[in-house]
């Protein structure tokens, strides 16, 4: 049986929490761009939320706010930080709420960590209201075959790669993932696309000095 990689924060989460605030600047700056500040009174989940920081920030905008994360200890760091917010231990595949529960869901550098896509994207059009929006950041599929390290490989294979993030200071593995796993016919009929970017990041390593997009936003509708 392969290892769970989803929880493998609990392995690093101080050295990530420390890190991130600053590091992760450029990707935190167009994720909030991507969600505006139009969030009063929304109910808001955000998945995969780490230690905390951007639910702080969706609250400060006057949203309803519950940060989940499968790392147990990213959590309790979270709750230490932000003692006002609301949190919870679990899963993007099972996530422990009613169906059409939120306005919305975000989620930053997070769901890529799975295998598998489809449960996830399940989930949160199950949690999500009709109409309600979902916003994601991810790992660049290309990112993610630069990493594979071997010229060679098999982009449309997936295997684990080592991703160097935050200028170094952390490190962990990520399943490689194709644009059909984040754009196929499933998701397509779940989710009305309504903006798109790829964008380059300078806290993630640069492999064989080449400039790609470390990471795409997508912001979608229930439909």
């Amino acid at each position: 049986m392969k290892k769970d990689i989803r929880k493998q924060y609990d392995s690093f989460a101080q050295d990530f929490s420390i890190n991130q605030k600053e590091q992760n600047q450029i990707n935190r700056n167009v994720m909030y761009e991507f969600v505006g500040k139009d969030l009063k009174d929304k109910k808001v989940l955000d998945l995969a939320c780490g230690d905390g920081i951007d639910v702080n920030y969706y609250q400060g905008l006057g949203a309803e706010v519950i940060g989940i994360d499968a790392s147990k200890e990213l959590i309790d760091i979270a709750e230490k930080k932000y003692p006002e917010c609301k949190f919870d231990v679990g899963l993007a595949e099972e996530l422990p709420y009613k169906k059409e529960t939120f306005d919305a869901v975000y989620s930053k550098y997070a769901i890529m960590t799975s295998r598998d896509m489809k449960p996830i994207f399940d989930e949160v059009y199950r949690v999500l209201k009709q109409g309600g929006e979902f916003i994601y950041l991810v790992t660049h599929p290309m990112r993610q075959f630069f990493e594979r390290r071997l010229l060679d490989d098999d982009y449309f294979v997936q295997t684990e790669v080592a991703c160097n993030i935050l200028n170094k200071t952390v490190s962990l593995i990520e399943p490689t993932h194709t644009f059909n796993e984040y754009f196929n016919v499933d998701f397509l009929s779940k989710f009305e696309v309504l903006d798109f970017i790829e964008v380059f990041d300078p806290a993630a390593e640069s492999i064989y000095g080449a400039r790609y997009p470390g990471f795409f936003v997508v912001k979608a509708r229930k439909k």
